[in-house]
């Protein structure tokens, strides 16, 4: 009996929390209603932005859009608390990066789309969108944000070098070792340049060996273990044989140039740039011609990588009203389809966030025309791409991280006694919280 009466009251609470949860749909369609999107893009990413947001206000002419760019994320991140803070001037929709997230869930500063989604399910085919990018934007239940610019954390290197050396970029990272050493011992020149400040990047390589920076069920740190131990000192063997440069000074820069002027054969970055990487690459402008290749996270326990980049959020500031609100998702909903996907990703590089954008014959056309344009776009395994671990001190022990591996791999530090102080701070961080 208690448990039939348990049962009872838990669905009276569901259909109680299911009922707060409804939204009203409506859009008036005899008046205007105005929608403010704050986003972060420039040239052809904006332009490509802009002649969508024309047809989606074609197809919709009852919804009026206004983009205005606001700059960079932390720009954005910046002006929106600032304007909500205010309660006055907040955007109806906004670009924010994966990492803010977390923290604007926790605050109650975006809308929980999970309602928008099943009040419109006939304007988003929610399932379409990759697993990882939507539970990288789910918090606590809450589904945060749409995925739309996103990216990843891909090893370019040069095609054409690889191809006359008769070597492959590693799909396992117990084969980095070999590809290394005959890279740069047939070129005198590292092998491969890693972004040094910021943990994304390098990151990876730990966890797909199940060294996790966070460990959520003991708070402590799981780069704790010898097998964080061992890779550290690998990486750091490689950087002191010249292998591989660890850049963590005017990285992006640094990156681009040593890459596309053929001082490195591989750099360790952000997907977003494969299509500024090939053009400098193919047109010679940095002094050297090739083909640009792509690879996922060589595969040691796991290949995971991490979802980042540009997402769409509702800002919950009650200065915007329920129909704007509405408004707002429907074009979040028309940005992120695939038919705008595919042309958003064959302009700007950023991912196709739609499964069936590359398996659904009405859109094989627009595919096709992604890969000619950015052929190794095919490579990318979107499968593989997981969140990283939801932690209100990810960052803080992320900066940790960085800092102990720069000193370590740049500035002569003891990799093992540096290990130890690193995992010492990160487990008194995590202590203190």
């Amino acid at each position: 009996m208690k448990n039939l009466v348990a049962l009872l009251l838990a669905a009276l609470m569901l259909l109680a929390c299911t009922a707060l949860a409804e939204i009203d749909p409506s859009i008036p369609t005899d008046q205007t209603t105005e929608v403010v999107f704050w986003h972060s893009f420039t040239g052809a990413d904006e332009e490509t932005l802009l002649r969508q947001i024309e047809a989606f206000q074609t197809e919709y002419p009852y919804i009026a859009v206004k983009p205005q760019y606001i700059g960079g994320y932390n720009d954005i991140h910046t002006e929106l608390a600032s304007a909500n803070a205010a309660g006055v001037g907040v955007p109806a929709l906004c670009v924010i990066n994966v990492p803010r997230l977390t923290s604007y869930a926790e605050d109650d500063v975006v809308e929980d789309l999970n309602p928008y989604i099943e009040a419109f399910a006939d304007k988003i085919n929610f399932a379409d969108f990759y697993d990882g990018m939507t539970t990288a934007m789910n918090n606590g239940g809450e589904q945060t944000a749409l995925p739309f610019g996103q990216s990843g954390q891909i090893f370019y290197y040069n095609k054409t070098l690889l191809g006359e050396l008769g070597v492959s970029f590693p799909e396992k990272l117990e084969d980095m070792d070999a590809f290394l050493k005959t890279v740069s011992e047939a070129t005198g020149k590292p092998a491969l340049e890693i972004h040094g400040t910021d943990n994304a990047y390098f990151y990876c390589m730990f966890c797909n060996l199940g060294a996790y920076m966070i460990d959520v069920d003991t708070n402590t740190t799981g780069l704790g273990s010898e097998v964080a131990l061992d890779l550290i000192k690998r990486i750091r063997s490689w950087v002191d044989a010249g292998y591989v440069k660890w850049v963590d000074t005017d990285v992006g820069n640094t990156l681009m140039l040593d890459f596309t002027s053929g001082a490195t054969a591989s750099v360790l970055y952000t997907s977003s740039l494969y299509s500024s990487y090939k053009a400098k690459a193919e047109s010679g402008e940095n002094g050297a011609v090739f083909e640009v290749g792509i690879a996922n996270q060589p595969m040691g326990i796991t290949n995971y990588q991490f979802v980042a980049g540009a997402t769409l959020i509702l800002p919950s500031c009650e200065c915007n009203t329920q129909a704007q609100k509405n408004a707002a998702f429907l074009l979040a909903s028309y940005l992120t389809a695939p038919k705008q996907q595919l042309e958003w990703a064959t302009v700007s590089s950023y991912y196709v966030t739609r499964k069936s954008a590359s398996t659904d014959p009405q859109y094989a056309e627009a595919y096709q025309a992604l890969l000619e344009e950015l052929p190794e776009t095919a490579v990318i395994d979107l499968n593989s791409y997981v969140s990283k671990t939801k932690h209100p001190l990810f960052d803080k022990c992320g900066d940790v991280f960085e800092n102990y591996m720069s000193e370590i791999m740049n500035n002569g530090m003891d990799p093992e006694e540096g290990w130890e102080m690193m995992i010492e701070e990160i487990n008194d961080t995590l202590a203190d919280a």
